[in-house]
């Protein structure tokens, strides 16, 4: 009895991983854990209500991460509204368009969410997918050298919303995908990036909202679930400071790389095995 306590429990935090490490980098958090799932033979009861927890926590690291930036985006648009400072309507645009931005994926995600998870996260899918943001990747790196814009248009806003929505298949990193969107309409890459990551927090808050009105607290497993949140924070944390580091090296490339090879793996496991 004791020896599958600990087990469950360390199934739970590992998911909480690698969904945690995932998150932040454009390699497909969602597509990552099918894989693990699929391949080690791990499942869990309450998968519904265990995606709410991690994501949870990686949604808190990330509002730590950008907190400076935040206060400002709040507190310019505070000003602008209420105090009338016309220094303030760039903040304030900026989360209006990344309202706008996210439109798209949340009536895709609602309407569409059985039908992604019943059709769409098979391995198979899931490595054809992973191919795809290799390339998208490869892609970004290729031309990022040429986008220099340091703002985000309504235009811009508008496609990268568009792109969430195909980033909501598993295997399709949502950053991935986004922020090609970015960098293909000459937006600098960084700025790009931290656009994307903007789009993922009112995501993320309505994720949450809506998976808490299905929540059942009977299944719930309260060690897993507080380790599992524990270890996604930490490791999303983590997770997007070393990819911002390595986005300012020009390495990002390399997770084009890491994309293509795990998807030649899966589509080669599956070749072999089936």
């Amino acid at each position: 009895m004791f020896l599958n306590n600990v087990v469950t429990f360390l199934k739970y935090l590992l998911l909480g991983l690698i969904q945690g490490f995932t998150e932040p980098l454009p390699i497909s958090s969602s597509g990552h854990v099918i894989i693990f799932k699929e391949l080690f033979q791990v499942s869990i009861t309450d998968e519904i209500n265990f995606n709410i927890f991690v994501n949870f926590g990686s949604f808190i690291a990330i509002i730590i991460f950008y907190r400076v930036f935040l206060k400002e985006l709040i507190i310019d648009s505070w000003n602008y509204i209420f105090k009338k400072d016309q220094k303030g309507k760039e903040s304030f645009l900026y989360i209006i368009y990344v309202i706008i931005a996210t439109i798209p994926a949340a009536i895709a995600g609602y309407l569409l969410k059985d039908i992604i998870d019943d059709k769409f996260s098979s391995l198979l899918s899931v490595g054809i997918c992973l191919f795809i943001t290799g390339l998208l990747l490869l892609l970004i790196s290729s031309v990022a050298k040429y986008a220099n814009t340091e703002k985000i248009s309504l235009k811009t806003s508008i496609m990268m919303g568009l792109a969430q929505v195909i980033g909501l298949l598993p295997g399709i990193s949502r950053s991935g995908s986004t922020t090609s969107l970015a960098v293909l309409n000459k937006v600098d890459l960084e700025k790009g990036l931290r656009f994307s990551f903007m789009m993922y927090i009112p995501i993320s808050i309505g994720s949450l909202v809506l998976g808490i009105a299905d929540l059942e607290t009977a299944s719930t497993y309260i060690p897993g679930y507080i380790g599992a949140f524990i270890i996604s924070g930490i490791a999303t944390f983590i997770a997007i400071n070393l990819f911002f580091k390595l986005v300012k090296k020009s390495n990002l490339k390399y997770f084009g790389i890491y994309c293509l090879t795990i998807a030649s793996a899966v589509l080669i496991y599956l070749a072999v095995t089936k």
